[in-house]
């Protein structure tokens, strides 16, 4: 990917001298951002082009090119890209729209332009898309006209439409902030995303990217490099359509749609999820400022009101306020004007007009031990303190910089006076006190957070070969009960004692097996919701019941299986289905009757080790009640969190298993033991 940004040298294919032609303005663009390299123009009309001369084909140029900038009709892609796979060309962004955007009859033109790439090995971002810019060499070379606002800044833009990346590079403009790389991903037919973020990682330049996508090509890859990085990713996905529930034949579906997936899987690579572009905007500048390794905040303001907003929003998002000490509370009770303000914290400066004691106040504050960040608000007219403000401001950067600790600057001012300091200013400004305690917030709970994708090791006891006999590539549909019970114990998944029978015989000798009482219930594979079909039968007791039962189960066909009555316990539900973007997820919550009536779940990505069981859990209210309450004893949570971790594998290993539901698995003091279970399996 360097070499898409780092190009000596870039050729525009697509230029012409027509006051319409789109190719003029990646000419203007590179001119604008004062690119390093050497520019070549080609069109077929030749002529020239703010002093460029524009040559008539890709062969004409007489020096080597590195990268190709393209906007040419969609039909004629293929020949460009082989005129450059001639000349040695290696990398190309193709702006042409006219794709698979239009319909799949497009599809064979996409085969062409892989197939080109292919044979030459080139590299391609695009189509559709709007082109890329590097900040440090000035290569842009967007057919979108912009302008250098702002100086390079340390965020890094990925983006699958032009104009939602136009949009943030303008957003971190309108706060001085600006932007290091920028990449329009388009169709993504070759490059994609994942690669991109794989790229902005390793650059020096990059602290924190953005991307907007409608679609995620790889998604357990675009983890696995999110998680090998400690730079900050905000993901704005749209397109959050439920296309899952058409497979929802069971809970494990059911309660997953593909957005939900989308959302568990950016919790557990670290990735933050933005809904729209403000919020997405407020995230980066969170991350601008240092780490807050804990919530011990003090609040320094100007404005005994907005000290007042700042106290309800700190108390709200978790921030504890450790009184100011002594020393402090006298330097400035000696400066106050009137006497009549006490200064706890937050602090109100109301009575105090000197402005070089603010900077000593908070500069003193940041270096206490015992607080771990500081909310600074300052609010001037600019009328007859606008120099003292300035100074006053700048100078807040350089403490938090030097303090290694975060300084929310909150300012209200002059929209002139806000726009110098947002200018001058290489850290971001405030206007919001709740505002800036949410970013504090963000940035506190981001430190808080270890991302554990996937798991490296399978637990033990795990016996593949025997599930590869029981269930065989092709399996396809609803499993029977006895063979999904076989492919549960081979993972070690713990279950109810159980008896497979077809015939009533049978099934009076299996319960005298087990031992009374039993429950009955019908084993033919396509029954899914067993309860509501009137399927099952409980607590049998005597041969007289289990001969009854057996004869009403009839009805559905002459499979049954018996299982031991299950002692009571609390009930919870592991599941799991195969999502088309991120492969095998396993999905828990409270199980039994209330699985539907609560759709309450955490959901991962698997496989998964203990410790991301372990939090997946916790994701779902209802394991506060694996603590016990009102008296009763704890249950058994390890032997919980092993038989996901176990499922997790499960799901990974065989992704013919398209859904997975354990419901209800009951816990109990030591152990427990999943009473129902189902396999849907198909074609992965």
């Amino acid at each position: 990917m360097e070499k898409f940004f780092q190009a000596n040298s870039v050729v525009v294919i697509g230029v012409s001298n027509s006051p319409g032609n789109l190719g003029r303005a990646m000419v203007y663009n590179l001119l604008e951002f004062r690119y390093t390299g050497c520019v070549y123009l080609v069109g077929r009309e030749g002529g020239a082009f703010l002093g460029h001369r524009i040559y008539a084909s890709v062969a004409d140029i007489p020096e080597s090119v590195e990268l190709a900038a393209v906007l040419v009709p969609a039909g004629v892609v293929p020949s460009v890209l082989r005129e450059c796979g001639e000349r040695g060309i290696k990398r190309i962004v193709v702006q042409s729209a006219g794709f698979r955007e239009l319909g799949e009859e497009r599809m064979d033109l996409e085969q062409e332009v892989m197939e080109c790439l292919e044979r030459y090995q080139m590299r391609m971002i695009g189509p559709n898309c709007i082109g890329i810019i590097n900040r440090q060499n000035g290569l842009a070379v967007p057919f979108m006209p912009f302008q250098a606002e702002a100086p390079p800044g340390r965020v890094s833009i990925v983006s699958q439409s032009g104009g939602v990346g136009a949009m943030m590079i303008n957003g971190l403009a309108s706060e001085y902030l600006g932007f290091s790389k920028f990449a329009s991903i388009g169709n993504k037919l070759d490059v994609n995303e994942a690669d991109l973020l794989e790229y902005m990682m390793r650059d020096e330049k990059t602290d924190s990217i953005f991307c907007y996508l409608e679609g995620i090509a790889d998604g357990r890859r675009l983890m696995e490099v999110a998680c090998g990085s400690s730079k900050v990713v905000v993901v704005h996905k749209s397109n959050t359509g439920r296309s899952g529930s058409v497979i929802a034949r069971s809970h494990s579906a059911s309660l997953s749609s593909d957005d939900q997936v989308v959302n568990a899987a950016f919790r557990q690579c670290g990735i933050l999820r933005a809904q729209d572009q403000g919020q997405a905007l407020q995230m980066l500048k969170a991350f601008m400022l240092p780490p807050m390794k804990g919530n011990r905040l003090a609040v320094i303001s100007r404005s005994g009101g907005h000290a007042v907003m700042a106290a309800d929003a700190a108390e709200e998002l978790g921030f504890c306020l450790p009184a100011f000490p002594d020393d402090l509370v006298q330097m400035v009770e000696a400066h106050s004007r009137a006497k009549v303000i006490q200064f706890h914290n937050p602090m109100d400066l109301g009575d105090l007009f000197d402005l070089k004691l603010y900077r000593t106040l908070a500069e003193k504050t940041l270096a206490r031990e015992d607080i771990d960040g500081l909310l600074f608000i300052h609010n001037y007219q600019g009328i007859f303190d606008a120099s003292e403000s300035r100074r006053l401001i700048q100078g807040l950067g350089d403490i938090f910089h030097h303090a290694h600790k975060p300084l929310a600057i909150c300012v209200f001012t002059t929209r002139s006076e806000l726009e110098y300091n947002r200018k001058s200013s290489t850290f971001p400004i405030f206007t919001d006190p709740r505002e800036a305690l949410k970013a504090l917030a963000l940035n506190r709970s981001r430190q808080l957070c270890s991302p554990l994708p996937f798991s490296a090791a399978r637990p033990s006891g795990v016996d593949r070969a025997k599930v590869r006999q029981v269930l065989p590539e092709d399996a396809t549909g609803p499993l029977a009960p006895d063979r999904v019970a076989a492919v549960l114990s081979a993972y070690g998944i713990p279950l109810i004692d159980w008896r497979h029978v077809d015939r009533e015989v049978d099934a009076v000798n299996a319960a005298k097996d087990l031992g009374l009482p039993v429950v009955v219930k019908t084993a033919e594979p396509e029954v899914i919701h067993k309860s509501d079909a009137g399927a099952v039968h409980l607590n049998l007791a005597d041969e007289k019941a289990i001969t009854s039962a057996y004869r009403a189960l009839s009805s559905f066909g002459p499979s049954v299986l018996l299982q031991k009555m299950a002692e009571p316990g609390l009930e919870w539900f592991i599941g799991g289905r195969q999502d088309r973007q991120f492969g095998p997820v396993v999905i828990v919550g409270l199980g039994g009757i209330y699985v539907e009536v609560f759709k309450e779940s955490g959901m991962r990505i698997a496989p998964i080790a203990e410790a991301e069981a372990n939090r997946l859990l916790d994701d779902v209210r209802g394991a506060k009640l694996l603590q016990g309450i009102r008296g009763e004893p704890p249950l058994d949570r390890e032997a919980l969190v092993n038989t996901i971790v176990r499922v997790s594998w499960l799901l990974t290993d065989f992704p013919q298993i398209q859904e997975l539901d354990l419901n209800p698995v009951r816990i109990y003091k030591q152990g427990c033991l999943a009473v129902d279970w189902r396999i849907i399996a198909g074609t992965p």
